[in-house]
């Protein structure tokens, strides 16, 4: 770190106001201008779905700060400056002293907010404020709108800060955009160019083990999951994360319905696998209510479904709601097969999903729209969209042309749409 020296009198001016009154705290710095800083929940790691795709979109970006709000995955293995800044429970002149504390007077030029928590919010609010960085953000998972996880206030905040914002698919559009009013911006999943499969072929002989593909958000997706499998008979290989100081995965569950858990592959042996594979599965909710993650159960698309479908063409079976934004996908690009949690069900699902005439309708569907996810040049569509406050091309807007999965009014309640007025 480089020697503590005074701000300049405007900043010193600014960030005066900022914190109510006092000068700030004097913090030692380096010089090199912050090019980006990212505001996460986690560590930015492979770990996670959120760090995985993280580091794919920013893959290349240089002179990059990563805050992150707590740590729950192990290492933060991303950006050339790192720092853990959680903001539980802080109030606001603290937001800026803790933000301040590790950044310090250098140029932040823009930032990328991931918001999950409230701690997020309040780290790029301040970012925002005190440095006047152009900021995106980026909402992967509701964490407002079918729960109350950021409070209105601070989301509203955050939305108005920021001059771009995006969403991973049309169901969290329609749902920010008609609470808040405010133009919001597709930015999927996207997948690793070099992984894609653009041309159609049919699956390989080596197993006729499907994957059950991902992690679990909710106790009740891996029970009904492991029972469902059980009773239909259909026994399959776990990737995803299977260690969760959340959820229990008992063995004996998983041995009884045939499931063996491998844990998280790295994504070019994932590929090669699920092309030896017949189809993914991919638990989803029931929208029965009392889910435990309300905002993953409504409004979520499981970034899976897209990987699945660009590197490997397999065909994908959602387990749950024909409402949820899994079954939307899956129906809109005609890729699988929707079904509730029923064993008579699944059988079904299964017998017609090893059909080689409905293996090379699906898989050749899947060849036709794989490119549209690519990650090719969206390092720089994201850097250039920052600075525009809208996308750089409409490569996304296009990858979606048509989709009907945004009407969301009909499974969420309507006063959830509108802002509230009082705590």
């Amino acid at each position: 770190m480089g020697p503590a020296f005074a701000l300049n009198e405007a900043r010193r001016r600014r960030l005066r106001h900022l914190l109510g009154a006092g000068e700030p705290e004097r913090v030692s710095l380096q010089e090199t201008p912050v090019d980006l800083a990212v505001v996460t929940a986690n560590e930015v790691n492979d770990r996670h779905g959120t760090g995985v795709l993280v580091q794919r979109v920013l893959r290349g970006r240089t002179a990059v700060f990563s805050i992150r709000s707590r740590n729950d995955y192990g290492a933060q293995e991303f950006g050339d400056w790192q720092a853990l800044v959680p903001q539980r429970g802080a109030a606001r002149p603290e937001w800026f002293r803790r933000v301040l504390a590790v950044v310090g007077a250098r140029e932040v030029r823009q930032a990328l907010c991931v918001p999950y928590f409230p701690d997020e919010a309040a780290t790029a609010i301040a970012l925002q404020a005190a440095y006047g960085a152009r900021l995106a953000v980026w909402i992967m998972d509701d964490q407002n709108v079918a729960i109350d996880g950021i409070p209105d206030p601070m989301m509203e905040e955050l939305l108005s800060r920021a001059s771009v914002r995006l969403v991973t698919h049309p169901e969290l559009r329609y749902a920010y955009e008609r609470k808040y009013g405010l133009e919001f911006w597709l930015l999927p999943a996207v997948v690793p160019d070099h992984l894609i499969l653009r041309a159609a072929r049919p699956v390989s002989a080596a197993s006729s083990r499907p994957v059950l593909f991902g992690s679990f958000w909710d106790q009740r997706w891996f029970d009904r999951t492991v029972e469902v499998l059980a009773r239909s008979g259909c026994a399959a290989d776990w990737y995803g994360n299977n260690r969760s100081p959340w959820l229990r995965f008992a063995p004996e569950a998983l041995e009884r319905a045939g499931i063996v858990a491998h844990g998280v592959a790295p994504e070019a042996e994932l590929a090669v696998l699920l092309r030896e594979r017949p189809f993914v599965i991919v638990p989803a909710a029931e929208l029965e209510g009392g889910e435990i993650n309300a905002g993953v159960a409504w409004l979520s698309l499981p970034g899976r479904i897209l990987f699945a479908l660009a590197v490997a063409q397999a065909p994908v079976l959602v387990l749950g709601s024909e409402k949820t934004c899994a079954a939307r996908f899956i129906r809109h690009f005609s890729v699988g097969e929707v079904v509730p949690y029923s064993a008579p069900a699944v059988r079904g699902a299964v017998e017609r999903l090893l059909e080689p005439e409905t293996q090379a309708r699906y898989r050749a569907q899947a060849a036709a729209v794989a490119a549209r996810f690519s990650d090719a040049g969206v390092v720089r569509w994201l850097e250039e969209s920052i600075e525009r406050g809208r996308p750089a091309d409409e490569r996304f807007e296009e990858a979606f042309a048509g989709y009907e999965g945004a009407r969301v009014a009909e499974v969420l309640p309507a006063h959830r749409f509108r802002r509230r007025t009082g705590p």
